[in-house]
């Protein structure tokens, strides 16, 4: 299933417990389609470090964004920093589909020695390597996916929240497996918090968005504001024009109004 479809299910679920249809809609947001389909690429390729699926799902995962990218995997998403896009590009540059006669490896999945290879490599590369395995590393790089996804204001914080939490085979909590996998316990809490409280929603959800940007992709390389702003800036490839970003009014909302890449897009508390 792709990350889009699962947003909208989880939007969907509020509605049925009692979320207002205004309330709701404020809620949707239109990320640019090439971040999502890089989104949905790493929420796929780690879905077996999570529990959600098997090592199969890494396969069609890089078919799939192969082939929507038309095998361009110079380009880099909107926010997303160089160095994590660079990794995706490197492992999926030597890709190769599952071939007739083609020894099954892992759990038996339709995922071949040379993908899972490809696949551990991802894990760690977007995750670190904490010594943990690549299964603990694949959960790390899943956070940070999610919590970049929150904090860029492509996902609503709550709804990301759901998704981001909601890791049943992601390793323990412990201080060595690392802040992505730590925080998950936390925004599990708020996201409940969130749910129990109503009058507590907006303050909760700014608390979400808090611990979203504490994450991101900061284990990955990439240029830091110097400004005294926080967060990171990313680099757009030459030649990259305006990219649309849904805007919204309120204040609780991490959304901002259109990004101009060539003016280096950057990553700002408000």
């Amino acid at each position: 299933m792709w990350l889009q479809e699962v947003e909208g299910r989880i939007l969907e679920q509020f509605i049925y417990d009692g979320v207002s249809l205004a309330d709701a809609n404020a809620m949707r947001r239109l990320p640019p389609v090439h971040r999502d389909l890089f989104d949905n690429f790493v929420f796929a390729a780690t879905a077996v470090a999570v529990g959600e699926s098997d090592w199969s799902r890494f396969p069609i995962a890089s078919l799939g964004y192969m082939s929507a990218v038309h095998g361009d995997l110079t380009l880099v998403p909107p926010l997303i920093p160089p160095d994590a896009a660079d990794v995706v590009a490197d492992v999926l540059s030597r890709f190769t589909p599952f071939k007739s006669g083609d020894e099954r490896v892992a759990d038996g999945s339709r995922i071949n020695e040379d993908q899972y290879r490809l696949a551990e490599e991802l894990f760690t590369r977007l995750g670190g390597d904490r010594g943990d395995g690549a299964r603990a590393a694949g959960a790390r790089a899943h956070s940070r996916m999610m919590s970049a996804r929150i904090a860029d204001g492509f996902v609503h914080p709550v709804i990301g929240a759901h998704i981001w939490s909601d890791v049943p085979a992601a390793p323990r909590a412990h201080p060595g497996s690392g802040p992505e996998v730590t925080v998950l316990e936390l925004v599990e809490g708020l996201l409940a918090r969130w749910r129990q409280f109503p009058v507590e929603r907006a303050g909760v959800e700014r608390d979400i968005l808090t611990e979203a940007r504490s994450i991101g992709w900061s284990g990955v390389r990439a240029p830091m504001a110097t400004d005294g702003l926080s967060g990171w800036y990313a680099h757009p490839p030459e030649g990259a024009g305006v990219t649309g970003r849904e805007a919204h009014a309120t204040s609780d909302n991490p959304a901002r109004s259109v990004v101009d890449e060539q003016a280096r897009p950057r990553h700002e508390d408000r």
